[in-house]
């Protein structure tokens, strides 16, 4: 059909009996123009207008006058404000209403029992909520088809519901019901082939028994976002599934929990099954191969993240087998890959066998699934080379995932036929070589080769532009042994470049990184000064120059990184001030990190289930391999290197600015950074106090301000920093008396103020000096000093005085008392004389002249005299003795 070209204008038409209408994708249509269509055509039947995008309220001035109407299509039109139901209850003969993905607001009205020739309806992918405990969806009797899913619906079911005895399809999956799914809910719900009750907030058990005479059920699903849900389906004993079911999904409910979490008995007499996934529950025991063996016609097995063990069974000794989707990831299965997985399962599609405890090499037989779209084997022990055929075969091959193994050879310097290949992860093994050929992966959008052996990354005679491919988004080469020059690249998001051997300046063509938001080349030998460029890379949220050589002063330019919220440049050779206006960073408006954390779209497929309902021509469960590339930051906080990965990085904040030549006061704007959590200043120059202002940093959780020269006290305004988990002072010139032990600073020990000596009071030994009164000196309003507290420049300062005065004094007395004057300084010309004379030791005994004791009020005889009326060698009197 084609599409209206111009809006909707009909009054020169004469088509007054059509009934049937399908204007679905026409974008100039508007709600206005229903009205011209129900004049034009008043016999009409079946209206579609699905994705016209008509926008703004539906029936919010006139209701279209369509008397005969069974059939109103009006799902993806962005839609928004309430539901018009009184509008809608004006067609009385409407049977079939399909208002989904669209904006539609608030509640259900009570009125909607007024649509009783209602057959299907379908409200899902709107923001509608509220509560369906008016019950008036329970008098809309003839309902074959409801649909209610992805809403924000809340409260508990009904239990009327069971009342709709004709009801075929019913999904309620991704709202927030709560409460206990009564079984006497579904009983009674006998025509029921589709049922959904996945992603709700459902608590306590259900039994799948309640399922029991449901013979026509096809499809049934339960998916709980929750830890308080349990599907139970081995009770009560003896109970068989009487359907053959088409779709089974039982993922993430505590299936069996009670029983030990096993596999449903009741799946030993399934063999139609299509779809089957039991993901998420903990179920143990040895790999279920019975399941592929039963069921010729399953097409996708989904039993990743449980406890299943024992050997990994990709071989069947039959015809080939139609599965196309197996994931068995993170369990615990041991073994091998078979050789013969391409004569088993020649059309998988989707193989993803992570995270298990698989050895032995990949069989050059993974080369010839020649269908493969998606490939991970991660996190086991495969050991050996990648097959040639692998990297050369695959011309589907949209995702290899090969991480965390024990792989070798020279990977990368291959000819591939990879050419749709989107995702390439090798890290974590032990591959070596050049980085060849990779202009020829034109989809590319994630690369990560880290923690390798590669050691060169562009071959001589290869052009620098064209080594990676342009559709680049995230690219990690850390931890390898590259080095030379940073080469360029264009349109990366993420680049992680740290721990290797690069040298050189920072390139001047990162400049053209406009959306750039990860950028770590720390850990490297490169030098010169951080360039003003940088502080241009607006989208930039991650910084991380640790680790090298560079020198300067911190770039003002920085500042203007407002939306960064981690910069690491420590371990460098900065000098200089900080810049005040760092103040700025730290300010996140949006989760850019996790808006390119997607990088991989993955790969969807048609659903081998088809379901035919009034409502969709075909409605089923289609897998959907969404691999996630999570960003990955190492930093320092609270003392220790800690990686932070996915989400956090969207709380996480930090700056670290440590083990440089940073001089000058630590400015008082760093205190305005009130959503960082680490703050690392360490291992500098700096001096003066430590900014009261940074009682403001309400969310820091780590300040370490050591190996400084800062001065003043620490300031009992810091108690205020209810969330600090770790701070250090240490060896810096700080005094006075510490804050009073409480709140987190109750939990600092002695080591956060190491050597600093004039700190005084717990945790610390040195105790405060208390003055000699006891009265406690008046001390200025608003002021937080004690009494104790020890003012050090105070102490200096008095005693400087007090000798002073002492000094002067003794002189005044010695100038007024002129026999003390003499007497001084003949004692003063006799010590002289003494010292540079020696005395005669024969004459002397040592022992009596030990035994004198002079006394304070012995009367000495007059020094000359005494000279001259004995001889010198009959001295027995040292004048050395006299006090």
């Amino acid at each position: 059909m084609k599409k209206l070209e111009v809006p909707f204008q009909c009054k020169a038409c004469t088509m007054s009996k059509l009934v049937y209408l399908n204007l679905n994708g026409n974008n100039l249509i508007s709600v206005d123009d229903m009205r011209s269509m129900a004049a034009t055509f008043p016999s009409l039947r079946f209206l579609s207008l699905y994705g016209c995008f008509m926008g703004g309220r539906l029936f919010a001035n006139e209701v279209p006058n369509l008397p005969y109407l069974k059939v109103l299509i009006l799902s993806h039109n962005n839609f928004n404000g309430t539901l018009p139901i009184e509008a809608l209850a004006s067609f009385h003969h409407l049977e079939i209403l399909d208002l989904s993905q669209n904006n539609f607001t608030g509640s259900i009205s009570s009125i909607i029992n007024s649509l009783a020739s209602l057959k299907a309806l379908s409200l899902a992918s709107n923001a509608l909520n509220g509560s369906l405990m008016n019950h008036e969806f329970c008098k809309l009797k003839n309902l074959h088809e409801l649909d209610l899913s992805y809403n924000m619906f809340d409260g508990k079911l009904p239990e009327c519901l069971n009342r709709l005895s004709s009801l075929k399809l019913f999904d309620i999956s991704s709202n927030q019901f709560t409460g206990v799914l009564l079984p006497s809910l579904i009983t009674n719900l006998t025509s029921l082939e589709y049922a959904d009750f996945s992603h709700n907030k459902f608590e306590g058990s259900f039994s799948l028994s309640g399922f029991s005479n449901h013979t026509k059920l096809q499809f049934v699903a339960f998916s709980s976002d929750n830890d308080k849900f349990e599907v139970e389906t081995e009770e009560p004993i003896g109970w068989t599934c009487i359907t053959q079911l088409r779709v089974v999904i039982l993922s993430r409910c505590n299936l069996n929990r009670r029983k030990g979490s096993v596999i449903p008995s009741f799946l030993h007499h399934q063999h139609k099954l299509r779809e089957l996934d039991m993901s998420h529950n903990f179920l143990e025991g040895n790999f279920p191969d019975w399941l592929i063996k039963n069921n010729t016609m399953l097409q996708c097995l989904i039993l990743g993240d449980n406890s299943f063990g024992g050997i990994i069974s990709t071989s069947f000794h039959w015809n080939p087998h139609n599965l196309w989707w197996l994931d068995v990831s993170r369990n615990h299965m041991i073994g091998y890959i078979s050789n013969d997985i391409h004569k088993s399962l020649p059309y998988l599609l989707h193989l993803n066998l992570s995270r298990n405890s698989i050895d032995g090499v990949i069989p050059s037989s993974i080369g010839d699934l020649s269908v493969l779209v998606e490939l991970d084997l991660s996190h086991n022990r495969l050991s050996g080379e990648v097959p040639i055929g692998l990297l050369g075969n695959h011309s589907y091959l949209r995702m290899l995932i090969l991480s965390n193994n024990s792989l070798h050879g020279e990977v990368l310097s291959r000819s591939f036929n990879l050419s749709y290949l989107s995702s390439l992860h090798l890290d974590n093994n032990h591959f070596t070589g050049k980085l060849e050929n990779m202009g020829a992966f034109c989809y590319l959008r994630s690369l990560d080769i880290s923690d390798n052996l590669f050691t060169s990354l562009i071959p001589n005679n290869v052009n620098i532009n064209s080594t990676f491919p342009t559709s680049l988004r995230f690219l990690d080469l850390s931890k390898n042994n590259f080095s030379g020059p940073i080469p360029f690249f264009l349109n990366a998001w993420h680049i992680h470049l740290g721990s290797n051997k690069f040298t050189g300046l920072i390139p001047n063509s990162f400049s053209n990184l406009t959306d750039v938001s990860t950028l770590d080349i720390g850990n490297n030998y490169l030098s010169g000064r951080i360039p003003n460029f940088l502080g241009t890379l607006s989208n930039l949220r991650i910084l991380i120059l640790a680790k090298n050589n560079f020198s300067g002063s911190i770039p003002s330019k920085l500042c203007n990184l407002t939306y960064a919220t981690m910069i690491d440049l420590s371990n460098n050779l900065l000098s200089g001030s900080i810049p005040r206006c760092l103040q700025n960073i730290a300010c996140p408006s949006y989760p850019t990190i996790m808006q390119n954390n997607y990088l991989s779209e993955g790969f969807v497929v048609s659903t081998p289930y088809l379901y035919s309902s009034a409502l969709y021509t075909h409605f089923g469960f289609q897998p959907y391999a969404r691999f996630r590339m999570q960003n990955e930051i190492l930093f320092t906080t609270k003392s220790l290197l800690m990686a932070y990965k996915g989400d956090v990085l969207d709380i996480m904040s930090g700056l670290d600015l440590s083990c440089n030549k940073l001089t000058g006061n630590i400015p008082e704007e760093l205190g305005f950074l009130a959503q960082i959590h680490a703050l690392n200043l360490s291992h500098n120059g700096l001096i003066g106090p430590i900014p009261v202002k940074f009682s403001n940093l309400a969310n820091i959780e780590s300040l370490d301000l050591s190996f400084n020269s800062l001065t003043g006290k620490v300031s009992s305004e810091l108690i205020k920093l209810s969330t600090l988990a770790v701070f250090n002072v240490s060896f810096n010139n700080l005094s006075g008396r510490l804050p009073e032990i409480k709140a987190q600073f109750g939990t600092f020990t002695k080591e956060s103020y190491e050597g600093n000596p004039f700190l005084c009071g717990p945790p610390l030994e040195n105790e405060c000096i208390r003055e000699s009164h006891g009265t406690q000196p008046s001390k200025e309003e608003g002021s937080d000093e004690k009494w104790y507290d020890m003012d050090m420049a105070s102490f200096y300062g008095s005693c400087s005085s007090t000798c002073f005065v002492f000094m002067l004094g003794f002189a005044l007395v010695l100038y007024v008392n002129q026999n003390w004057h003499r007497r001084w300084f003949h004692l003063v010309e006799e010590s002289r004389s003494i010292d540079t004379d020696s005395i005669d030791s024969t004459t002397v005994d040592t022992n009596s002249i030990d035994d004198i004791t002079l006394h304070s009020n012995l009367k000495l005889p007059n020094p000359s005299s005494a000279l001259r009326s004995s001889k010198h060698s009959e001295l027995l009197i040292d004048y050395r003795l006299l006090p």
